[in-house]
């Protein structure tokens, strides 16, 4: 068993278990194991693993000098989708080489993450909602996804349950009088958006959900100070509405406020929305 492989488990496993439970405890235990034979099947030298991650694990690889990304995850599932998300974006999304069930490995992107300028950004949303028969490519639509993320979520700092509440009623609303859907990134967060220079931006870790475009707009708005000054800048170069748009910023500022403060990162730029949203009627 390599120790690179060996290595992984202890890095990954309190991150793993918050996402998962205990359930993963057995998946974690085989882990070595895993990358030892995804390793030996596809040629690969494993290298140190990459600090962010979602529902998997990705490591730094390389074979025959080309640098790759290898990601295993005990949600194959969700694995497959994201690889099936990927090949329909095209030079949008990282190429695959090779997968197996529970694993992918695929193009190292060589790209910055951070928030791109608006065209760039407006650019890939146009590619991303491209796909056509978007409801036959989605994993879940947007009510399903709302269900299972909001309860992620509990009173943080200046984020009290009736914020929570309220942003949930919005939510909500906003979901039952969508426009036409798209297939959406579904978590167009900066850390899965690397700007390739002139490739564009390529998004990783797709969610695949079923949605109206503006969704997918939100954490770029609420990215960065002067969030006011991003939303009329994106507008400008979308078709995004600017209302609806503003109103799921409105309704999930708390959420990324509770995210922000879970990391120690300052909420400054978002109090402006947090106090809209308190200060709403009828509790949105």
């Amino acid at each position: 068993m390599g120790a690179p492989a060996t290595r992984v488990v202890s890095t990954v496993e309190q991150r793993m278990r918050r996402r998962h439970g205990d359930s993963v405890l057995p998946w974690l235990a085989g882990l070595p194991g895993l990358l030892d034979r995804l390793a030996a099947d596809w040629g690969l030298t494993l290298g140190e693993r990459f600090a962010d991650g979602n529902s998997g694990v990705a490591l730094r690889v390389s074979r025959d000098g080309t640098p790759l990304v290898l990601k295993v995850s005990p949600d194959a599932e969700v694995l497959g989708t994201q690889v099936r998300l990927m090949r329909l974006y095209g030079r949008t999304a990282p190429t695959i080489h090779a997968e197996a069930e529970g694993a992918v490995l695929m193009e190292h992107v060589d790209g910055v993450a951070r928030w791109p300028e608006p065209d760039r950004f407006a650019a890939l949303l146009r590619n991303l909602h491209a796909v056509p028969d978007p409801a036959r490519h989605a994993r879940a639509d947007l009510a399903t996804g709302v269900a299972n993320f909001f309860p992620r979520f509990t009173p943080t700092g200046p984020v009290t349950a009736d914020l929570l509440h309220r942003a949930r009623a919005l939510t909500d609303e906003l979901v039952a009088t969508q426009g036409v859907p798209v297939l959406l990134h579904g978590d167009l967060h900066r850390d899965n958006l690397l700007d390739a220079g002139p490739r564009g931006v390529v998004a990783i870790d797709p969610a695949g959900t079923l949605g109206e475009a503006e969704f997918d707009a939100v954490d770029y708005v609420l990215g960065q100070s002067d969030v006011r000054v991003r939303l009329a800048d994106l507008v400008s170069v979308t078709s995004l509405s600017s209302a609806r748009l503003e109103r799921w910023c409105l309704a999930l500022a708390p959420l990324i406020a509770i995210g922000l403060l879970r990391r120690g990162e300052p909420i400054d730029h978002l109090t402006g929305f947090l106090d809209d949203l308190g200060n709403a009627r009828g509790g949105h």
